[in-house]
């Protein structure tokens, strides 16, 4: 063989050699992220977030390791979102009635009494706006998107009874930081009032504000019950997040990681339904006994008549408006 072709048949094999190492070490590489959301270590939420961690370190066989923080240890919702954008945070937990600044389209989740119960609610997640979210409004600002969660029924806390759209006048009653929001509560009765969810307790117990709206399992686990002693099923929001991810972080991840985090998704949200429901299950009991009120006899319907004008405006105010607003009510047929 000449000289030439030995050296050939060497530079070949080290090559290939190389190749082979490389993708060894690729094979074995391991990886840490975090992920945080702003709610108790107990919340369905975050025990959720530890079921994805352990899911995905089992599936990945410990090459990703996701660090778990509830509790608002990184920030509040919007420190959240701003460092998953920036990637200083890997995932984190985004609230649809937080995101509109940014995806317009995230609206038409916080329109009043558009669900009645969490199985709608789920169909239209899973379904084809769900996926446009996913798929395409994510990705336009730089995200993945993840995985569901919601949050239940949304009913008002304060200091007497809603039963009737009268018995809301003059109270300020804190929402998410949404137009739509704001404008449901003031069209219901009320003065509807963003401000941020860790000054929500302080800001009852010195009358700031009025009151607020959540789920049983939200006024449960923070204790807001403790402030505020009535809880009235008026149910006008229900609440939906999704948990995203930096895109540029997630594209740098290996093939097989991404892979084995989108399969832990599925899993992901059974094990949040099946978490979450049995503890609201459990929630109005909890409530009542420690002694709040609980008023079932709300005149939804009034209410419903109410907010009419709020579907109008956002119809009229986004081009796009009718046409998701029809997708979503067919995904629940």
């Amino acid at each position: 063989m000449r000289a030439s072709g030995r050296i050939l048949l060497t530079m070949l094999m080290v090559v290939c050699a190389f190749g082979v190492t490389l993708g060894v070490a690729q094979a074995q590489q391991k990886f840490t992220a975090k992920i945080a959301d702003i709610l108790p270590p107990d919340h369905p939420h975050s025990t959720t977030m530890k079921f994805f961690s352990d899911k995905v370190k089992e599936r990945t066989k410990g090459r990703m390791d996701i660090q778990v923080f509830p509790a608002a240890q990184l920030g509040q919702t919007k420190d959240l979102f701003m460092g998953v954008q920036a990637g200083s945070i890997e995932m984190a937990k985004m609230p649809m009635s937080f995101s509109g600044e940014w995806i317009p389209e995230s609206k038409v989740w916080d329109l009043p009494y558009l669900f009645n119960n969490r199985e709608g609610l789920w169909k239209a997640m899973r379904g084809p706006v769900g996926n446009k979210f996913m798929s395409e409004f994510y990705p336009r600002q730089g995200l993945v998107g993840l995985f569901w969660v919601d949050d239940g029924g949304r009913s008002i806390y304060t200091h007497k009874p809603i039963r009737k759209p009268e018995d809301l006048k003059g109270l300020k009653i804190r929402v998410q930081p949404s137009d739509i929001q704001i404008d449901a509560i003031n069209k219901m009765g009320g003065i509807g009032t963003a401000l941020a969810f860790g000054e929500v307790y302080l800001a009852i117990q010195q009358k700031v504000i009025d009151g607020a709206e959540n789920s049983p399992a939200m006024v449960w686990t923070t204790k807001h019950w403790e402030i505020a002693r009535v809880y009235s099923l008026t149910e006008q929001f229900w609440s939906v997040s999704a948990f995203i991810a930096n895109k540029k972080w997630w594209d740098g991840l290996p093939a097989d990681i991404k892979s084995e985090m989108m399969a832990a998704a599925p899993e992901t949200e059974k094990y949040f339904v099946d978490t979450y429901v049995a503890l609201e299950n459990k929630c109005i009991d909890l409530l009542k006994g420690q002694g709040v009120t609980v008023v079932t006899d709300v005149d939804k319907a009034t209410f419903e008549k109410r907010i009419e004008p709020v579907y109008e405006s956002f119809i009229k105010k986004y081009a796009f408006g009718k046409d998701l607003l029809d997708q979503v009510r067919a995904s629940m047929k």
